[in-house]
């Protein structure tokens, strides 16, 4: 009997083995060339920065549909925000930094998750305007103020603003022509001693290839998968823990915030992280999908035209009728883990030893962005730059970089949590950056948040035991952190 058992597991290791040669493999000899098309956007460069102009930075709002997968419900505040804080000052540039609109989680029973094309770009955001139609009317009444200019950047979650129809329907919610010049899309922002870009091109899961626009075909990185594949499907359970899954940073924490879930002593938090886990791994396991066509009419590259569009629409059914499996090998495998109850002991280690893992990942996560911008201002192009500024991570910071240089990280305006294993969130909401320039051409950025129209706004306070520094920390300090 021990022999034959020996036997068996000896054999199944070996079919492992193999299984994952053959995908190393089959990733080295794969080759998607992403050709791009003429949806691009350009970067927002030095010719094109008006000097010494009051700007307010504003990141990662995620305006969803209004269902229960959006994750922006401080509309009130926002539009508080623009009409007295915004207005009124004199002229000011509203910089929205990425992430604005939440293409990612707008689900119509009418159109496929997967499907990208300048259509359905078009259908996502129409859903997004009406369902956020205040804070849309509210930065109309900003940018109608005399000399206010308004930039819009473009992030992994809002990436297929890169199409001509959504930039359309953005400027007429806000009550412009695609052509006004006080209205501008961008990639990057350069200039009036500002570097300013979203930042997901700093994180492996969310970096594109081809960031400057759409190629075909359509590049769908790791994290776009795992939201669309995964995370959407999560969020309509029950747990109160469901809709606020998304907002984990980074994505490659995401196993260990599942495996930190509390309550898990309970049937249906057990289902609910055997699904995600099996998700999780199931998108891992997968090669990086940049294959998806571009289904739409309109101008595109070669693989728009017969036959090669058809070839690609048979490659996309058949991806989806993948995924549809892997949804519901994840859905067994969580009956199956409610109707198992391990020991307590085990549940208690497991998920501290969750919780340690997903800490030491979000701080290496959120180092690693300030080293980035480290590497980026000690270029020669940057010698007269001060602020080095993204958004990205959710987590506001400010950290010197020296040589009178700063980057400062602007954070979200969407309810976040610090940590699923205590359910601790945030205590400073609406996080935003003010630059001025005081001294003439150098600027001076303020990382403050916004309470009301009767406060002012509050400098944002760093977080204790040395969060916002670059320095090394031994794993017995990291421990000890708090988040």
């Amino acid at each position: 009997m021990a022999k034959g058992l020996l036997r068996f597991l000896v054999r199944a290791a070996g079919l492992i083995g193999v299984a994952f040669f053959l995908r190393w493999l089959f990733l080295r000899l794969r080759r998607i060339v992403l050709r791009p098309t003429e949806y691009t956007t350009p970067a927002i460069g030095p010719d094109e920065v008006t000097p010494a102009m009051r700007r307010l930075v504003l990141s990662d709002i995620h305006m969803g549909g209004g269902d229960r997968l959006d994750d922006f419900e401080d509309d009130d505040a926002l539009v508080a925000f623009l009409d007295n804080y915004a207005s009124g000052r004199g002229p000011t540039e509203l910089i929205l930094a990425g992430d604005t609109i939440e293409f990612l989680q707008v689900r119509l029973p009418d159109l496929d998750d997967d499907e990208y094309s300048d259509a359905a770009a078009a259908r996502r955001i129409s859903h997004v305007i009406r369902a956020h139609n205040a804070v849309f009317a509210a930065i109309g009444r900003f940018i109608a103020q005399p000399g206010n200019q308004l930039t819009v950047l473009i992030g992994n979650h809002d990436f297929e603003l890169h199409y001509p129809t959504a930039k359309r329907l953005f400027a007429e919610a806000v009550g412009l022509s695609l052509s006004d010049p006080r209205l501008r899309f961008g990639v990057s922002y350069s200039g009036g001693g500002i570097y300013l870009v979203h930042g997901n091109q700093f994180d492996g899961w969310n970096r594109f290839l081809y960031f400057d626009g759409i190629s075909e075909p359509f590049e769908v990185v790791r994290g776009t998968q795992l939201v669309k594949e995964v995370i959407n499907d999560l969020e309509e359970d029950p747990l109160p823990i469901a809709p606020l899954l998304d907002n984990v940073k980074p994505s490659s924490a995401f196993f260990w915030h599942l495996m930190a879930l509390p309550r898990l002593r309970m049937p249906e938090a057990r289902r609910f992280l055997a699904r995600g886990v099996t998700g999780f791994i199931q998108v891992v396991a997968w090669p990086t999908p940049h294959q998806m066509p571009i289904t739409g009419e309109g101008p595109g590259g070669p693989l728009s035209a017969p036959p090669l569009r058809w070839l690609w629409r048979w490659v996309a059914a058949i991806r989806r009728g993948r995924v549809a499996r892997h949804r519901e090998v994840a859905r067994q495998v969580g009956e199956v883990a409610g109707a198992v109850e391990p020991p307590t002991e085990v549940i208690d280690q497991v998920q501290n030893e969750a919780a340690r893992q997903a800490d030491r990942e979000r701080r290496a996560f959120n180092d690693s962005f300030a080293r980035q911008m480290l590497q980026i201002a000690r270029r020669p192009e940057h010698r007269d730059t001060t602020l080095f500024v993204c958004g990205h991570t959710h987590l506001a910071r400010v950290v010197p970089l020296g040589r009178e240089q700063v980057y400062i990280n602007t954070g979200t305006w969407t309810e976040i949590i610090y940590d699923i294993a205590t359910m601790r969130r945030q205590d400073q909401r609406f996080p935003f950056l003010e630059i001025t320039y005081p001294n003439g051409e150098k600027p001076l950025g303020r990382l403050l948040v916004w309470a009301d129209p009767e406060t002012d706004p509050q400098p944002w306070r760093d977080q204790p035991h040395g969060a916002n520094s670059l320095r090394r920390r031994t794993p017995q300090q990291q421990s000890h952190d708090r988040v």
